[in-house]
């Protein structure tokens, strides 16, 4: 869901039975399913904070693509009780190198980088809520559950925090539910917490 310098937030989906019926419901319409694994990377030799800087490579199982290195590099922003990432390159994943997956790895490990996590994204599913004029996406993510994400367009941070207030409540999302943190952080806060350090 790339958008220009996306503002975005996660969220957890208890049920994934009654979000889809909520879908229905905003007579949502399915794009696509997908499913892929990011592998994420660290410098070697120095600490980045996986809040704002991360770097992965994005192996596609759902359609079949090119393997990709992408970059991002993220500010976390708070506006109206909110918290929010929103990308610092327009794009906000920059890719890097597509290529096999055996290649990207070796681009990353001769460049002083080394594994971190790996987030496989299973039964992914992305709805167009065109009714209300977003979109939001249903993720299984191995090891955490099912989550969604929703991304509003970014030059205008005041305005992306409307639009994703507005959307979280349409889809009934309780605050509780809500998150900044990327996945990668999410992931490894769950599965390990001392891999974020």
């Amino acid at each position: 869901m790339a958008s220009s310098f996306e503002c975005e937030v996660r969220f957890t989906i208890k049920d994934i039975k009654v979000f889809k019926r909520r879908l229905r419901e905003l007579k949502a319409r399915l794009l696509y399913p997908y499913a892929f694994t990011d592998y994420y990377y660290h410098p070697v030799n120095e600490k980045w904070n996986p809040l704002q800087k991360n770097l992965r490579i994005r192996e596609w199982q759902k359609p079949k693509r090119p393997s990709t290195i992408y970059f991002v590099k993220n500010e976390i922003v708070k506006i109206g009780g909110i918290k929010f990432k929103r990308a610092l390159y327009p794009e906000g994943k920059t890719p890097l190198f597509a290529g096999s997956t055996e290649a990207c790895k070796s681009i990353l490990i001769d460049l002083g980088f080394k594994p971190w996590v790996t987030v496989k994204k299973e039964k992914a599913l992305f709805w167009n809520v065109h009714r209300y004029g977003f979109k939001t996406i249903a993720e299984y993510v191995k090891g955490l559950g099912w989550t969604g994400e929703l991304e509003f367009e970014g030059k205008n941070p005041k305005r992306a925090m409307t639009e994703i207030k507005k959307a979280l409540s349409i889809l009934g999302i309780q605050p509780g539910l809500v998150s900044f943190k990327p996945i990668s952080v999410l992931f490894a806060e769950k599965v390990d917490l001392r891999r974020i350090k």
